[in-house]
């Protein structure tokens, strides 16, 4: 029988163990350290409180990463993510690990709970819907690099531009508090944004990123988390392209562009394909409500 521990239980050496032991032979390398594991739980809002670690024969063989937050008054919980080791997978403790993390989700009141998963992982997808999520979207990381020969952006009209922070984009009624985790303000605290606005003051719409440097202070990347306009308004495209303008410029220098975790039905999605940004990593956003309450995931608060 499996002991189920909290991640706050655990030393980070089994912790830094057993996620390596986890991810092992994963689709994309996700190799840790101490020094990462305990950046990732920072960056990424996981609670040590809330995560879980399962140890047989007083090894730890299996993990799960979990953080939860307020959202306008409702609790949202993600699983950031869900590892077995190989000499324990297919024996069914990655469904006991999320049973339990459901359990503690309903202790904690948590409304909805949320997850991505990669495309082509089926038999995480099938366990997730056997316990209740539902995909909700795909998503799709963008990127673009290098110089564009024209300018594929339009005029701003009578917008204005304006630079901010990004929890500012957090007081808006149209903020996509309900697209993936990392896609959140909190997940960009410490980077840029810009908002674009009329005349009188008011925000149709907003953007915010990161831009990474190398140790000369040369400009190499950017990395975008959320592009959005107000969707009622009658110049969203006008918006959205202004704001991808003052994020991204002219395309005229040679970077790399990044977008993370974009919904394929978010409104900024084939502005971005036709712009030229190309798909290298699909995964779908999973959805389970617990508490019940009414979720407007198109135009959600956080």
């Amino acid at each position: 029988m499996a002991i189920i521990k909290t991640l706050e239980e655990c030393t980070l050496g089994e912790a830094v163990k057993v996620w390596n032991l986890g991810f092992e032979g994963y689709y994309f390398d996700a190799a840790s350290t101490e020094e990462k594991f305990m950046k990732r739980l920072d960056t990424e809002g996981l609670s040590p409180a809330f995560s879980i670690v399962a140890f047989k024969e007083k090894e730890p063989m299996g993990i799960i990463l979990n953080g939860i937050k307020e959202s306008q008054g409702r609790r949202v919980a993600w699983n950031g993510g869900t590892g077995i080791a190989a000499a324990w997978r297919n024996q069914g403790y990655g469904q006991l690990l999320m049973e339990h993390t459901l359990e503690v989700y309903k202790k904690e009141g948590v409304n909805v709970a949320t997850l991505e998963a990669i495309s082509e992982n089926q038999k995480a997808i099938r366990l997730y819907e056997k316990l209740g999520y539902r995909v909700s979207d795909e998503l799709e990381y963008l990127e673009l690099a290098g110089v564009l020969g024209d300018n594929p952006f339009k005029e701003r009209g009578n917008y204005q531009i304006v630079k901010g922070l990004p929890q500012e984009a957090g007081t808006l009624s149209f903020y996509k508090g309900f697209y993936p985790w990392q896609t959140h303000w909190e997940r960009a605290a410490g980077g840029e944004a810009v908002f674009l606005q009329d005349s009188a003051g008011n925000r149709w719409g907003y953007a915010y990123f990161r831009r990474s440097f190398d140790q000369k202070g040369r400009h190499t990347g950017t990395t975008l988390y959320q592009c959005e306009s107000d969707p009622d308004h009658p110049d969203a495209d006008i918006i959205v392209m202004g704001l991808l303008e003052a994020v991204f410029g002219a395309m005229d220098v040679d970077i790399k562009r990044i977008i993370i975790n974009l919904p394929k039905s978010s409104y900024t999605y084939p502005h971005m394909r036709r712009i030229g940004f190309k798909p290298f990593a699909r995964q779908v956003f999973m959805l389970k409500e617990i508490h019940k309450q009414y979720l407007d995931l198109s135009r959600s608060e956080s």
